[in-house]
């Protein structure tokens, strides 16, 4: 009887040590007071469990031991590594849900379009909330901090480094994620072209002048052959977008620019190729200015009806600029 009486009473125990746990385990993953949405963004693979006691002092969840016991029983693994990007919970979330949203990052399309500068491109992350436009263009003033294989980046900034391209950038991602993911994207359009680092910085630069001239790959060729020709001659390129460029502000010109605008950006009173790119080309604009077309035409225009036109005397490319003006002016009546 008394062995019967001990049995009972050591189950009596355990079951209440039982109960007790489930209500003390309970408690622990139960969900925190509703409140607003919180983001974290991991640059690296981060461990799960690492994560879940972030996650607590932010004060997302109660504990983060308990959660990631519950998570084991849902197949969760403390080790687990949980991938670069950017993660949305917010208090009010079952523990369960809160595991859930650990699986997926946000997504959030964003279209960084090909010829814009640097300093351009700050202001459409900014707009949707990637980054601070200020984030972006400081860490774009610092190329040491971005080595990348496959990427000779030589210069004072990464202008022309930037792959232009659809990227999904969540909120609150980061300037540095950002730019990495540029990048990896230059070096992976690039591969093969035979860029190093003695012909890199001459190669973008040109090719960030075709990029706002054409949008045609064998038109950008036939360009590339004109700005071979000019610097050859000792020419001034005299392109419309590097003073754009030097004013860092794009709008049509007007007659006073081409002397007003003191840059060394300024190819209409600089002789040469500008110091560096003028924005991010495509890999068309690049292989152009690779494998430039050869010919003898020194001038081009464009005409309103999308028709360029090349020659090769000033007075043949003034008899285009009377042609152009006469569409223009047929087009205005």
């Amino acid at each position: 009887m008394l062995r019967k009486a001990k049995r009972r009473v050591a189950q009596v125990v355990v079951l209440g040590v039982v109960v007790g746990f489930g209500f003390v385990f309970s408690a622990l993953i139960a969900p925190m007071p509703s409140g607003p949405k919180k983001r974290f963004v991991m640059v690296k693979p981060r461990k799960l469990s690492e994560q879940l006691a972030i996650m607590s002092e932010k004060g997302v969840i109660r504990s983060a031991f308990a959660t990631n016991l519950y998570g084991m029983v849902l197949g969760f693994r403390g080790n687990r590594l949980i991938a670069p990007g950017v993660y949305e919970v917010h208090p009010g979330q079952s523990a369960g849900e809160v595991l859930k949203s650990l699986v997926t990052p946000l997504r959030q399309l964003v279209r960084l379009r090909e010829g814009r500068w640097a300093a351009r491109t700050a202001k459409a992350l900014a707009e949707k909330e990637v980054c601070s436009s200020e984030e972006y263009t400081a860490l774009v003033g610092k190329p040491e901090m971005f080595k990348t294989p496959g990427v000779p980046i030589v210069g004072e900034t990464l202008e022309g480094y930037l792959y232009p391209d659809t990227y999904n950038f969540p909120p609150e991602l980061g300037a540095e994620l950002v730019i990495r993911r540029q990048l990896m994207n230059f070096a992976k359009k690039t591969k093969g072209l035979g860029l190093t680092e003695q012909n890199v910085h001459r190669t973008l630069i040109i090719a960030s002048m075709l990029e706002l001239e054409s949008a045609k790959l064998d038109e950008k060729k036939l360009i590339a052959g004109v700005i071979e020709n000019r610097l050859k001659k000792g020419m001034r390129l005299q392109i419309d977008a590097t003073v754009n460029y030097g004013m860092q502000l794009w709008r049509p010109l007007f007659y006073k620019d081409y002397t007003a605008v003191k840059s060394p950006y300024n190819t209409y009173l600089t002789k040469g190729l500008p110091p560096g790119p003028i924005c991010s080309p495509t890999i068309d604009s690049i292989k152009a200015a690779l494998s430039p077309a050869q010919h003898n035409d020194l001038f081009y225009i464009s005409l309103p009806d999308g028709r360029t036109l090349f020659t090769p005397t000033y007075e043949a490319h003034l008899k285009n600029v009377q042609l152009r003006d006469k569409i223009k002016a047929a087009v205005k009546n």
